[in-house]
């Protein structure tokens, strides 16, 4: 089974012209190579597997899967999926809806996709000191993270603020870059909360993408508790929890630690994604559910970001 992530689905805005985004033509096209290619594994296949560990006959089918909840996710790809009779797993980090405010991770999106890399790069380090950057991971997060795929700038910009940066600092050292250059975050940014609800009436499942999207592996693991648990209770609210499932902020075996697995287990989560480019396969049920590997969708044809 290939389970494949997706971001950003939605059409060519020029107030954004540095976006990384998949062109929803493009997404169509990637859909129609998938059904040729490989076909789509249903819900109920899924679930044989998830509870049981049952493989499908045909061990090559495809899952969707879409992160972070981005109301492209429902004015674009939802109808897709919808005209094609074919289902998804979104994944949506629950703070934005009680905050009401975007994440930092986004926030940096937008910014890169809105400015120059070198331009922010240069802004930031004018706002920066040792005493932010306490992590003492920096050589590791540095050779797993934005590897041969960043403009020139914008790698070192995400890589200082989604890594190295404390917490305590980082969403006062964006928010003052962004007045800097006169930028405003833009409203309506996530799916609304009622078109959660129409999406998993229809057949989507929804799982937790923590609360407010930090790396794991920086938190304690009181702190990764909080972050899983809420985001749970959030979407039992709301009644869009026919099952657990998660998905680990950042992706990657440097984003996540024992603990978080600890935690995923204790809450009976069904399964959990990572991102780890394989095939998912029978031995994952016993030592991998809850860091199942994914695909980034521009490993495949007409999957790459415009």
């Amino acid at each position: 089974m290939k389970a494949i992530m997706y971001h950003y689905v939605r059409e060519h805005n020029t107030k954004y012209p540095n976006f990384r985004y998949l062109d929803i033509g493009n997404f169509r096209k990637q859909l129609d190579f998938f059904k040729e290619e490989f076909g789509f594994l249903s819900k109920q296949d899924w679930d044989k597997f998830t509870n049981s560990g049952i493989m499908p006959e045909n061990p090559s089918q495809i899952i969707l899967t879409f992160d972070d909840a981005m109301s492209c996710h429902f004015d674009y790809v939802f109808p897709e999926l919808i005209n094609r009779n074919l289902w998804g797993i979104f994944y949506i980090p629950t703070g934005p809806y009680q905050s009401g405010q975007i994440l930092d991770v986004h926030k940096i999106h937008l910014l890169c996709g809105a400015f120059d890399g070198k331009e922010l790069h240069d802004l930031l380090l004018q706002r920066i000191n040792k005493e932010m950057i306490p992590d003492t991971r920096r050589k590791e997060f540095h050779s797993e993270t934005y590897k041969d795929k960043e403009y020139i700038g914008v790698a070192e910009f995400k890589r200082i603020l989604n890594y190295f940066i404390s917490y305590k600092y980082r969403q006062n050292v964006i928010d003052n870059i962004a007045k800097t250059l006169s930028f405003e975050f833009p409203k309506n940014f996530y799916v609304k909360k009622e078109n959660l609800k129409v999406m998993a009436d229809k057949g989507m499942v929804l799982g937790s993408h923590t609360v407010d999207h930090p790396l794991m592996s920086k938190l304690s693991k009181t702190e990764q508790a909080e972050q899983i648990k809420s985001s749970f209770q959030f979407l039992d609210n709301i009644g869009c929890t026919d099952i657990k499932t998660y998905c680990h902020p950042y992706g990657g075996f440097h984003s996540f630690d024992k603990h978080t697995i600890d935690i995923l287990h204790l809450e009976e989560v069904a399964y959990s994604f990572n991102v780890d480019s394989r095939d998912i396969n029978e031995n994952d049920f016993e030592q991998s559910k809850q860091y199942l590997p994914r695909y980034d969708c521009n490993e495949f044809d007409f999957g790459k970001a415009s």
